[in-house]
């Protein structure tokens, strides 16, 4: 071969050699300088805190508001239970135009000399006839409204438990769906990175495709990775939207950032074992769903004797006080006092009404045991939900810092020719599915101490 052949194609190697080691430093450029440009703000803003919507969902949500209304109306029911057995006063007035006016004469002593008879003149029915009474009645002994008194306040009582139960259940689908924004917003936020990533790396492929370092397979993998990564973003946006606008339901206030530039962030949680579950359980006897059911089999114990007791003599008395211009041959006014004893010596009906209120008792007992069980199943079942997702936590946060250490290994072998663009994007989505999985992770970890607490009583407004 001639030597100026030779050396134009050593010259050819040189500038390929050349341009090689050019791409080479323009990605290590890209790898180190990309995160420090991820670090730069952009007018970010954060979610309120997650009290804000507790306290709002207090006084706002339909269900909060729901059941204190509903506590309202049996504090009135339990007032007119007892209003039954205060006295109760009555006042009528009459006026009657009579047709015909009817009076009689009335001898009012002996006779006189003469034979003549002293009489009075007396109205029995006037033409115009005015009467007025004034009445009073007081029950004096009643079983039946006795018991349904206590009926009527367990009723209450069993309310007030439910507003506070119902209060506990709203803040539990609070906290989950706060917790789900910030983490549907975490994993939009690591779906931008990947796409700037992903967007970087095309343009890197475009110049070894330019260079003949990279063939068009690789740039279509890229441009593919960038579709996939806004799909990913647009899944993302679309949920945090959604959780958005339902937390905005549930507790009447409106988030302040918006999702794209939402910058709050998971707490991060210790790992820490929860105290033991037997801790938990002990009070379970306390919590507000249980004392509900339990003022519910105490009403209807109450109802169904009040049932039965409606078979007992009732005593009652009334004074009456009237006046009228047809007083005949009587007074006005004039009172009268009536002592009134009422028992019913056969009612059949009454007798079967009782013995259903007695099966409506048991049947609150079960409701009752039922209610118990199923609060101490839901700690339960909480207690070890804490438990496995503090191993799905560590063991996400494992898996992500393995994926990215593959990540960065896979990046410098691709820049070095020791890896095929193909190993670059499964390290690529690798990353970022270990990454949405720790995400999830931290946000089911968060929700679970949160309901945990919740089913065990305790409200998180107070922590």
């Amino acid at each position: 071969m001639p030597c100026k052949e030779r050396k134009t194609i050593m010259i050819n190697h040189g500038n390929k050699k050349n341009v090689f080691f050019n791409k080479l430093i323009i990605e290590q450029i890209i790898i180190y300088l990309l995160p420090l440009c991820l670090l730069v703000p952009a007018r970010a803003s954060a979610l309120q805190p997650l009290v804000d919507f507790l306290q709002h969902a207090t006084q706002l949500n339909f269900d909060n508001r729901e059941a204190r209304a509903t506590a309202v109306q049996r504090e009135r029911e339990a007032s007119q239970a007892w209003a039954r057995l205060l006295p109760s006063v009555t006042a009528q007035a009459d006026y009657i135009r009579n047709q015909y006016l009817g009076e009689a004469a009335i001898p009012t002593g002996a006779p006189a000399n003469g034979g003549a008879l002293p009489t009075r003149n007396v109205i029995i029915t006037p033409v115009d006839q005015r009467d007025a009474s004034f009445s009073a009645a007081l029950t004096l002994i009643d079983v039946a409204a006795w018991d349904n008194i206590g009926a009527a306040g367990a009723i209450r009582e069993a309310q007030e438990a439910r507003v506070a139960a119902t209060m506990l259940e709203v803040q539990k689908t609070v906290a989950q769906t706060y917790y789900q924004i910030i983490g549907a917003g975490a994993v939009g936020r690591a779906a931008r990175r990947t796409l700037s990533a992903a967007q970087d790396n095309v343009r890197f492929i475009e110049t070894r495709v330019n260079a003949g370092l990279a063939s068009e397979l690789d740039l279509k993998r890229a441009l593919a990775e960038v579709e996939r990564d806004r799909q990913a973003i647009q899944d993302a946006d679309y949920t945090t939207t959604t959780l958005r606008r339902s937390l905005e339901t549930l507790t009447g206030l409106v988030p302040e950032s918006d999702t794209v530039n939402d910058s709050t962030v998971l707490p991060t949680d210790d790992l820490r074992d929860e105290k033991p579950l037997a801790e938990w359980t002990a009070g379970v006897d306390s919590l507000p769903s249980v004392k509900a059911a339990s003022f519910d089999r105490r009403a209807a114990k109450l109802t169904a004797a009040a049932s039965q007791s409606a078979l007992y003599p009732a005593v009652s008395a009334q004074a009456t006080e009237r006046a009228t211009d047809a007083t005949g041959f009587g007074q006005s006014p004039y009172y009268a006092i009536e002592l009134l004893a009422t028992w019913k010596l056969l009612d059949v009906s009454g007798f079967q009404a009782s013995r259903a209120q007695r099966a409506v008792a048991e049947v609150s007992s079960v409701r009752y045991d039922r209610a118990r069980e199923a609060a101490a199943q839901t700690i339960f079942n909480d207690w070890h939900q804490v438990r496995t997702q503090i191993e799905k936590s560590r063991a996400a946060r494992s898996s992500l810092d393995a994926s990215r250490t593959a990540l960065s290994v896979a990046r410098e072998k691709y820049a070095s020719g020791k890896a095929t663009l193909l190993d670059v994007v499964q390290a690529e989505r690798d990353a970022f599915s270990a990454e949405v999985t720790d995400i999830q992770a931290e946000a089911d970890l968060a929700s679970s101490r949160a309901s945990l607490r919740l089913s065990a009583g305790h409200s998180l407004e107070a922590q």
